[in-house]
């Protein structure tokens, strides 16, 4: 076995694509500055691993990460807030003054979940995956800094959240998303003129 091996002799091969958005959050019940409503520039790094090519050479256009996941991200949580679904009076304000609002999903619809790093990390891993599903790629890490000093990694999430993820709104959502993009052919051989 070499190095770039992993014991069960598969290759080691990942592609990343980065990106950000700004949104605003609260942290319900915590005691110090995060209660305030703030925002906070979020950068991302979505890594997936892969096995194998497809005949143009590369496991997946950047592009087609782009045009699925960094575009639902930009639609759902850019300049938006990002909400405890308990947080209803925030929640409230954001409806009646028709603001951008993204609830989070990963306790369950309508359940108790801060906005914080950790848990937008595991709402963009599951969102990550759905999207990519059926491509070949699995979904390896998602990165997410909400400040130049301070990042979270999430590399999977436990059988209990993934259960919750399946169940709540957001599976819906994000196959309707993924519907609503199609499909985009990159290999110029495979295009019908």
């Amino acid at each position: 076995m070499n190095r770039f091996q992993k014991e069960d002799d598969s290759p080691r091969n990942f592609v990343t694509r980065d990106g950000k958005f700004d949104a605003a959050h609260r942290v319900l019940h915590e005691r110090f500055k995060c209660f305030n409503l703030h925002g906070h520039e979020y950068h991302y790094e979505l890594t997936f691993s892969w096995s194998s090519s497809l005949d143009l050479g590369y496991a997946i256009d950047f592009k087609e990460i782009k045009r699925v996941v960094c575009e639902w991200i930009d639609e759902t949580m850019d300049h938006g807030f990002i909400a405890n679904p308990q947080d209803l009076q925030f929640i409230s304000i954001c409806n009646q003054l028709g603001l951008k609002v993204y609830r989070m999903n990963g306790a369950g619809t309508d359940s108790f979940c801060n906005p914080t790093a950790e848990n937008i990390a595991k709402e963009l891993f599951y969102a990550a995956d759905v999207l990519l599903s059926n491509t070949g790629l699995n979904t390896h890490s998602v990165k997410l800094w909400e400040t130049m000093n301070c990042h979270v990694e999430c590399t999977g999430l436990s059988a209990a959240e993934q259960t919750l993820f399946e169940t709540s709104d957001l599976t819906t959502q994000l196959l309707d998303w993924k519907s609503a993009q199609g499909t985009v052919e990159y290999d110029a051989r495979r295009v019908l003129s």
